[in-house]
């Protein structure tokens, strides 16, 4: 229990409260006017239950040079403090009703938002669901923390898989040959973009192999006429020289023609048997002069036919097949394409020595048949061996064609953004299998397996959390309706669940009002504008009270009401004071903060118990020096007395006791008289009468005017009224204060009113 506040300063209005003197009891009610500091009172009791510096910070006095600072003696003398902005400890055992908490848990503007349904969830479920929350708030914390991990290494592992998502990243195959794959994709992507220029480029083609005709000339070689003397031409042309005649040969040739069976037509002679007749036969016959020419052209066939050309030209073509081919190594590896000149010269100079060396022959013997079979598998197989080699750079050459041919086909089938599908997927493949990534995707692994494990265990949390939730806001759900009716409010609460949409749990309720549904946020009708200010207000405290109630430590418990009857009617009043005795009785203390002097009363009345099993105490936040507030004693039947009565009871006490002010005595008497009459005539003496102009209307008052009784006092109470007036500035007005009291005078007076009171 909290036993006295000893000090409070340096917080508000309570600058130097001093509340030694003031031992509080088992319910203690302060009573303080607007403005007075109960607001700030209640803020340091809700600050020291949580232990939270803020709302004394908060409020720390405007004016003032103490640092804030508090002391309070709870039971067995055990004192709590708050120095240096910090509490010495926190009583979590007291619970606070105040604008904080309304502001917090149910309402604030008229609105209902979804902090306030979350803060009232905690407050009603209390401790009963303390270790389910803080299980489930622990799990939801492991799955949030476990959520982030994944999100930590998805965000290193962004960079790696840009343009697909991390899924299909993870699914990438490993390709062996990553780097030439890439390099050849790229080589694919820079052709595509340019295959129409790269399809009008020059391909190679094989090259013509030379074809040597050796039968011909064979042919000549092997030609041979019989009957023919070997040295018929020596013969001829000594003859011819011997002559030493011109045109003898052609002489010789003509008479050659008249032959004639052997005999000489010259002559006629016989001629066989001669030899210079037979070289004449031999010289001028048509077959041998035929031959001869043919052998003399053979020379010049050679030199036409069987020259280095042959080679070289070839060479000349292979080297541009080879230009043509390698022009494609940017596009495509191309092998290359060879052919030995040099050996390719040298078997053809072998050749050609060859064949001028059996026309040599031939030019020697004409008649004789030269060049045989072994000479002709000779030059035959020089050839081959020529045109193996050309056939071998034909070969590569027709090798590189079809390569390129490959590519063209290929390029000309590409598609660019196929090509560059293909070059992502496997650049990204490459980074998909490099070692850092590996790891980040076994780090991932980890924590998606901590964040399903972290979701099971907040699943079951919130299960287990969320059955005793229910259990406990269906047993609040009746407590609070049933407060309502006895508070008679007009509304119910309709449909109290809970959820888990935000971070925390929250509850989720509705209002019913006149058979209308009321939304609490948004829509019409409004919580905002269907509710009164006093309906809210009841609202937020049978929240409080039913959870209250319900709470299984109530009786360990101090529960303080910070001005529980705002914006309440009468009745709302009355049932406030029934619930608050109720609390009184249960709890370990009650204390309640009023700004009301008559509910002050009535509520010290009512939560008195007539056995005396337990103290009520009343104080007052009271004025003290430079406009602060401190603790002080209050006589709450006096406070309570009516005007009237207080102004009699002046009078009275001045008579017979001879106490009080002079000056508040004599200024009493006029109003005190004033009451009289009006109580004594109720309803018959208009209100907005002054005093002088109530005697003057009772003077001319006329029967059968009840107030024709009153005439007979208007000789002393116009006697009265001209010493009373002196007193109140609408009659004195700038003397009243001034006017000097003879206390026989005025107690002569004070008797002479008492005298109209009592006599009538």
């Amino acid at each position: 229990m909290l036993e006295r506040i000893e000090e409070i300063q340096g917080i508000g209005l309570l600058h130097e409260a001093n509340g030694k003197a003031h031992k509080w009891q088992k319910g203690t009610i302060v009573y303080g006017d607007n403005g007075r500091g109960k607001s700030t009172l209640s803020a340091i009791l809700r600050s020291v239950s949580a232990g939270d510096a803020n709302p004394i910070i908060e409020r720390k006095t405007i004016d003032g040079l103490l640092s804030p600072k508090v002391t309070m003696q709870f039971s067995s003398g055990h004192k709590v403090a708050f120095a240096g902005n910090n509490w010495s400890e926190s009583r979590p055992e007291l619970l606070v009703f105040d604008s904080d908490f309304v502001e917090k848990n149910v309402h604030s503007g008229g609105i209902v938002n979804t902090g306030h349904r979350k803060n009232l969830l905690q407050f009603a479920l209390g401790e009963k669901a303390v270790t389910a929350r803080q299980t489930e708030e622990k799990a939801t914390a492991y799955a949030r923390k476990s959520t982030d991990d994944v999100q930590k290494v998805v965000a290193q592992l962004s960079g790696y898989h840009e343009g697909i998502s991390l899924s299909e990243f993870e699914k990438l195959k490993n390709v062996a040959d990553v780097d030439t794959q890439i390099s050849e994709l790229e080589k694919r992507i820079v052709a595509a973009r340019s295959s129409e220029l790269l399809l009008k480029r020059a391909v190679p083609s094989a090259i013509p192999v030379p074809v040597l005709e050796l039968d011909p000339i064979f042919s000549v070689l092997g030609t041979t006429i019989e009957d023919i003397q070997d040295n018929a031409e020596a013969i001829v042309s000594a003859h011819v020289k011997e002559l030493g005649k011109t045109n003898a040969e052609s002489w010789l040739s003509q008479g050659q023609s008249f032959e004639q069976a052997d005999v000489c037509p010259y002559c006629a002679q016989p001629m066989s048997g001669l030899a210079l007749i037979k070289a004449y036969r031999t010289h001028f016959n048509a077959a041998y002069t035929a031959l001869k020419a043919k052998i003399h052209s053979l020379d010049k066939t050679l030199s036409s036919t069987v020259t280095n050309s042959l080679v070289s030209d070839f060479t000349q073509r292979v080297g541009t097949a080879s230009s043509t081919a390698n022009a494609w190594n940017d596009q495509v590896a191309v092998p290359e394409i060879l052919f030995d000149k040099d050996i390719a010269l040298e078997k053809l100079g072998e050749l050609r020595a060859s064949l001028q060396g059996l026309v040599a022959e031939k030019n020697a013997s004409p008649t004789a048949a030269c060049g045989g079979t072994d000479d002709i598998e000779k030059i035959e197989a020089l050839w081959k061996e020529i045109i193996d080699l050309m056939d071998a750079a034909n070969a590569s050459i027709t090798a590189a064609r079809s390569i390129i041919e490959d590519f063209r086909q290929k390029l000309a089938t590409d598609d660019l953004q196929s090509l560059n599908s293909q070059h992502r997927t496997v650049v990204l493949s490459k980074k998909r299998y490099e070692p850092t990534v590996v790891q980040l995707l076994k780090d991932l692994a980890t924590a998606r397996a901590e964040v399903k494990a972290a979701d099971v265990a907040k699943t079951n949390a919130r299960t287990t959390l969320k059955n005793l939730m229910k259990q406990t806001l269906d047993s609040y759900l009746l407590a609070i309706n049933g407060l309502l009716r006895k508070f008679g409010a007009t509304f119910q609460i309709e449909n109290m669940d809970t959820n888990f949409r935000g971070e925390a749990p929250r509850s989720e309720y509705g209002l019913s009002l006149r058979g209308k549904s009321i939304s609490l946020e948004g829509g019409l009708p409004s919580f905002s504008t269907a509710l009164s200010e006093g309906d809210k207000r009841t609202l937020a405290f049978v929240f409080f009270v039913a959870s209250t109630l319900a709470d299984s430590k109530l009786a360990s418990r101090i529960v303080v009401v910070d001005d529980p009857m705002c914006s309440l009617d009468l009745n709302r009043k009355k049932h406030t004071r029934t619930v608050l005795k109720e609390i009184c009785n249960k709890a370990e203390q009650l204390v309640v903060l009023a700004h009301d002097i008559y509910f002050v009363r009535d509520l010290r009345d009512e939560i008195t118990p007539k056995d005396s099993s337990y103290s009520v105490k009343v104080l007052e936040l009271s004025h003290s020096a430079n406009g602060y507030t401190s603790f002080g004693a209050i006589d709450v039947d006096k406070e309570c007395r009516s005007p009237y009565f207080h102004h009699h009871s002046l009078l009275v006490d001045y008579m017979d006791k001879g106490t009080g002010d002079h000056r508040q005595v004599a200024i009493a008497i006029r109003p005190l008289l004033e009451g009289y009459l009006h109580k004594r005539f109720p309803g018959l003496i208009p209100s907005e009468l002054m005093f002088g102009q109530v005697v003057g209307f009772i003077k001319s008052a006329v029967a059968p005017s009840p107030v024709c009784y009153a005439q007979s006092l208007v000789e002393d109470l116009n006697e009265i009224n001209n010493y009373a007036g002196q007193f109140h500035h609408d009659t004195n007005p700038g003397n009243a204060d001034t006017v000097q009291i003879i206390p026989t005078e005025l107690k002569t007076f004070v008797a002479r009113t008492l005298e109209i009171i009592y006599k009538g």
